[in-house]
């Protein structure tokens, strides 16, 4: 059985270099990254609606890391990472210099950056969620939460939290003081909230969800093998999600219409839209983060 992202062989990170395999994946997973061509579109009932090769991840832009979850860019376009097994926050500039924005952390997942450049990282182990000073000193922004995974922003400046074994999503103000806004929900792992104030989530035990007009949630997509905490907006109610059970980046509409984006991938876990409009997809298998096109 796949190992899910809660559970990090720490004894197999990453040692300089490129990040060595943290998971073991069944023989008949063996995957084949496909040239880049037209992407497939399937509908919920899984029914393959066009056939035809998608990208595949192509070269790695970073290594080295040691099992990436969460991501996010700031206003200059550096690249914060959450290192899961390293306990540490990862800084990457846009020439590619690396550097440890914060360290000795309880299993840093989830990650997302404010309108002010503040960074604020989920605690997967410690049951909370951090926000940090500008030199990476974190203090406890929200407590008592039940393994916190995806964070994200929404239009109104709350932070939204996938607070998994809960099976909710919380918004938090500048406060910190909290109120669920997503219920019915299946291990989210991850929330991001469209144009029209809708919520999206991503479940690794229950596929894509949409919440509209209230807090209940309607599940409208079922296809992914296990949904990991990575989910950005795509434009026009929809969104990218990573399947961390499987290999692909897809994109989801509200009606639960899945294209493929790219394949290729050793469990993908986060994902973010870089500031160029392509997408940063960190990969859970390779400690790696790609960047691959985006798909409209």
């Amino acid at each position: 059985m796949r190992a899910n992202p809660q559970q990090p062989n720490e004894a197999n990170a990453a040692n300089g270099g490129r990040a060595r395999r943290l998971l073991v994946v069944p023989a008949m997973a063996a995957i084949v990254a496909a040239t880049a061509c037209t992407p497939t579109e399937t509908e919920a009932t899984g029914t393959d609606s066009g056939a035809g090769s998608m990208q595949g991840p192509g070269e790695a832009v970073w290594d080295g890391l040691s099992s990436p979850v969460g991501m996010a860019y700031d206003a200059d376009g550096a690249l914060y990472i959450a290192n899961w097994s390293g306990g540490t926050i990862e800084r990457f500039t846009e020439d590619g210099e690396r550097s440890t924005f914060a360290s000795d952390l309880d299993g840093p997942s989830g990650l997302a950056i404010d309108a002010e450049g503040v960074v604020y990282a989920a605690s997967y182990g410690g049951d909370v969620v951090w926000r940090f000073s500008e030199d990476g000193e974190p203090e406890v922004f929200v407590e008592g939460l039940a393994t916190p995974a995806g964070l994200s922003f929404n239009a109104a400046g709350e932070l939204l939290i996938a607070n998994r074994q809960a099976d909710e999503i919380l918004a938090a103000d500048a406060e910190g003081q909290t109120r669920v806004v997503a219920t019915g929900l299946q291990t989210p792992v991850g929330a991001v909230e469209l144009d029209n104030g809708d919520l999206m989530v991503s479940n690794i035990n229950g596929g894509v969800s949409l919440v509209s007009g209230g807090t209940e949630a309607e599940h409208v997509n079922t296809e992914l093998s296990s949904p990991g905490p990575g989910i950005a907006p795509a434009g026009g109610g929809a969104v990218y999600v990573v399947d961390y059970g499987g290999s692909t980046v897809d994109m989801i509409e509200p009606d639960g219409t899945r294209t493929t984006v790219a394949d290729g991938f050793d469990s993908p876990t986060g994902i973010t839209v870089a500031p160029d409009g392509r997408l940063a997809v960190c990969d859970w298998g390779t400690s790696s983060v790609y960047l691959i096109d985006a798909v409209h």
